[in-house]
């Protein structure tokens, strides 16, 4: 069984898969929070139904999920049980794989949760506003498309200005976003 929070989830190699990126990161690892926060119950329902078809799946899903972002117990657990899986084997069973995936969905909460960032206050001059996004860009923070659309509405920008900076704020070209509004 893993000794550490670092074996559970590496935070270090997660923030270093998003070039740094951390507020992207948390973004990224409250959408894994909220996929598979019944995960235990889904795969519980498949083995009473024997569907190893489906476990095997969701199991294989998870383990590429969980390899990117750092979940280095839960990548090897899920390695172990698709071996049990595919002989029949019970040396893993889906209790002690279920351990570690909650032990993995603990720390990644933990984590997202000491380093969400605040939004930044609502502010109501142009200028402010247009100051926030560059600020915002400036730290590789990611923006969501509400908070895009927030944000253009104030924006003194043709319409062709504003598509432009949209498309390079959604491909993350936070550098071209910046100019746009500078220049």
């Amino acid at each position: 069984m893993p000794g550490s929070n670092l074996d559970i989830f590496d935070a270090q190699f997660a923030v270093n898969q998003f070039s740094g990126n951390q507020s992207l990161l948390v973004q990224i690892l409250g959408k894994f929070i909220q996929q598979y926060e019944n995960f235990d119950t889904l795969l519980t329902e498949h083995l009473k139904q024997e569907d190893f078809n489906a476990i095997k799946q969701q199991v294989h899903t998870i383990k590429g999920v969980g390899g990117n972002l750092g979940m280095k117990a839960l990548y090897l657990e899920c390695k172990n049980f698709e071996v049990s899986l595919a002989g029949r084997e019970k040396k893993h069973t889906l209790d002690e794989f279920l351990l570690i995936f909650t032990q993995t969905l603990i720390a990644v909460k933990r984590y997202s949760a000491e380093n969400s960032i605040q939004e930044i206050p609502e502010v109501d001059a142009q200028q402010d506003d247009k100051t926030a996004l560059i600020a915002v860009l400036k730290r590789n923070e990611f923006i969501s498309e509400s908070k895009i659309q927030s944000y253009s509405q104030s924006l003194d920008l043709s319409s062709g200005e504003l598509n432009a900076l949209k498309q390079a704020i959604n491909n993350l070209d936070y550098a071209v976003a910046i100019q746009l509004l500078e220049g």
